[in-house]
């Protein structure tokens, strides 16, 4: 599942001595959806929250979650400022106009190296 393999990429290259964690990557559940990934630096007390999507086709609805004020308050009340909202997927690297990063996935990957 791409969800899987982007979550152990992001832990295996930012979490490599769980000892000396500046950050820490994990899912959040609410009563009602998720966030897919969370990047939680404990440094700087600030947080970057993903959707991972299967899709190469853009549609608003995929990063409703992102843009949820509940979700969000939640978030930042227990890790701090959210720095980055991005969809990772198949398609084109864009930003919307809400601030959320579109990024192709494979890019992602690649730029985690």
């Amino acid at each position: 599942m791409m969800e899987d393999i982007v979550i152990y990429e992001t832990k295996r290259v930012l979490m490599p001595n769980r000892h000396e964690n500046k950050k820490q990557v994990f899912q959040i559940r609410f009563e009602a959806g998720e966030f897919d990934m969370v990047i939680y630096d404990n440094q700087t007390n600030t947080c970057e929250i993903y959707e991972i999507k299967h899709s190469a086709e853009f549609d608003v609805h995929q990063y409703r979650q992102l843009i949820n004020k509940d979700k969000i308050a939640l978030t930042e009340k227990r890790f701090g400022k959210i720095t980055k909202k991005c969809v990772l997927y198949r398609g084109t690297t864009m930003e919307t106009e809400n601030d959320v990063l579109y990024k192709n996935v494979e890019e992602y990957l690649n730029e985690l190296t």
